[in-house]
This record gives C-alpha cells, structure tokens and sequence, in this order.
C-alpha cells in the first residue's frame, strides 16, 4: 500500500505522545492512586470452562473466551487479532468464531496490527470493532480516539496483552536455524528463563540473551508491561495452572467481563494478581528508563564507559543494549 498525504502513523505514534497518557487514562479508567501495573476496578484469576479453547490455548483461554464471548451475543462485529502464517505472525480482522480461534495462542514478532483497522471500517463496514494488541498497540489506538480520528471511533473495547518486550521474528529465525532447525520443524516457542525451542519431540534451551539481541529499540524504551489503558488486561504472569491474570480496568471492561462470568464461560478463582506482576511492572519500567538514558548519552557522543561511569551501571550492560538498538535499526 502507498503512503500517500496521510498522517494516521504520526497521530498514532505512542512515542511522541507520553504527555497526554495521564489525561487519557484519567478519561477512560478514571483517577487514583497508581500502582505499578495502572489503575483498574479489579484483578482476578481466570481460566475457561470450554475445553476446546482450552486445548487450542496456552494459557487460560480467557481472551478467545472473551472474544467468542462479545461476538455470539452481538457486544462485537468484528476484532483485530494475531495469526500466524507458519510461525510468522500476521495481523487480520477476525469476524466468525473460526477465525477468533485461529487466533489463539502466544505469538512471537512484531506486528502491525493497527495497520488493519481501515479494513475492519472501510472494506467491512464494522462499527463494533474490538483491537487485542500489546500495550503499544493499545497506546496507539487510544491516541487516535483522543484525537477523534473518525477510524477510530469505530473502535468499542481494547483487551491488552501483558508485554515484558517483543522480538523481530526474522531475528529468531536466524537463531532457530542456527542450531540446525528450520522453523517448519518446530512445536513451541517460549522465552523464560532460556529461549525454549520444541521440535521434533526435543527441547533446545538457548541463553536468552540471544533472543534479547532480537528485541526492537521501542521495545526497550517501553515502560508498559500490563497495558495500562486497556478496558481489559491479561497475560500469564502471575498465573499458575493454566490460568491468566486478568486486570479489568475500565467500566465498559467490567460489564464486559461479568456478563462473561455470569454466562459460565469462565472461573475466576482469586481476587487480586501476585506479587510476581508488580516486579514485573516495576522492573520493565526501570529497565526502560534505564535504557532511554543510555541512549541518551550515547547520541550526545559518550562512549559506553563513560556511559556506564555516568549511569553507575556496567560497561557490559550498557554494551548489551546497545547492540540491541543498532542491530534493530540497521
């Protein structure tokens, strides 16, 4: 598609605009005192009582759950997900529960998925549209309702995903075929501890530091673990059992989410998140505040030891992320 006189990507860019953040949230979620995964009405464990989605799921099953839930009783049109084409993950406007359901399960790459919300308005004619993005996206499309860009307003409920950062699918595709795996041949992705690849029946255990060389530059100034500005919020952090810790928000979040609770289509067994999500949170925001000095500091012509004098960090950590950044803007 040409880009030709149209300023959607600047009026989306979450970057440009941390400013307004509070005023957003203070319009949407309401005021208070803020911990560190945002504000929110309440926070529970949850996991689907349907056995389909949760075979086809990794987690709790709750967005698929959720996303079924708002289409069968008319809350939703039509949603802005994830699939995937092999493992590279692609953006499309799920309509029908097929294609809700190819969208579950974790994905791993960055992806435009606001890129397919003129689709959604213009070729589909949806005006209940529903976005599930990470914490960006969901930032982005804020913006755009702030600024009353008429595409938007189309928009009715964003469910955040929990975000701890993301990774170019090219880049780990060069690390899987490293180990003599092509990407056909795997199972599962996970990134724990180590970076998990399944195939074949084997497990391979990579350091993550490899997979962190994948890792975007936005990604390593972001500061939003639990997408904050989300009506609903959910990742397996914190979770346990095939569960997901799930943050409702907003008010529109909430009826969502209890008309959900009250139909059966899923147990909650907990109120509240662990511990466990407020590190998270609290590490990601220290780590990008962290990382946007080192940049800082890098432009102004420092070299990485006078970086890490300055920061009183080491050399080696200012390196890292350092080689992160060129090797995503090169």
């Amino acid at each position: 598609m040409d880009c030709v006189g149209c300023s959607i990507c600047y009026e989306a860019c979450y970057m440009l605009r941390h400013s307004l953040i509070k005023d957003i949230e203070g319009a949407v979620i309401g005021r208070g005192k803020k911990e560190s995964v945002g504000l929110y009405r309440r926070a529970v464990l949850a996991r689907t009582t349907d056995d389909v989605v949760a075979d086809r799921c990794q987690d709790g099953g709750v967005v698929t759950t959720l996303l079924l839930y708002a289409l069968e009783s008319g809350i939703m049109d039509g949603v802005l997900v994830v699939g995937r084409d092999g493992w590279t993950p692609t953006a499309y406007v799920a309509r029908t529960r097929e294609e809700i359901m190819e969208a579950a399960g974790t994905k791993y790459g960055v992806v435009p998925v606001l890129s397919k919300l003129r689709e959604a308005v213009v070729d589909h004619g949806l005006t209940k549209i529903w976005v599930v993005g990470s914490p960006c996206h969901i930032q982005s499309i804020r913006y755009l309702k702030h600024k009353g860009l008429p595409l938007a307003t189309s928009v009715q409920v964003m469910v955040g995903l929990f975000c701890r950062e993301n990774y170019e699918y090219n880049c780990m595709e060069e690390l899987v075929r490293a180990q003599g795996v092509e990407m056909s041949q795997v199972d599962r992705l996970e990134v724990y501890d180590e970076f998990r690849v399944y195939a074949d029946g084997n497990r391979m255990d990579l350091p993550v530091t490899d997979i962190k060389d994948c890792v975007p530059r936005h990604c390593l100034v972001c500061r939003d673990f639990a997408a904050e500005l989300a009506d609903i919020a959910a990742g397996s952090g914190g979770s346990y059992g095939g569960r997901s810790t799930v943050i409702v928000r907003s008010v529109k979040g909430e009826e969502v989410f209890a008309g959900m609770e009250q139909s059966g289509l899923i147990s909650t067994e907990s109120d509240g998140y662990a511990p466990e999500i407020s590190e998270i949170a609290e590490r990601k925001s220290e780590k990008a505040k962290q990382t946007g000095d080192i940049f800082r500091l890098a432009e102004k012509g420092l070299n990485e030891k006078e970086i890490s004098d300055r920061l009183g960090i080491t050399e080696r950590r200012v390196s890292h992320r350092l080689r992160g950044a060129r090797r995503n803007t090169s």
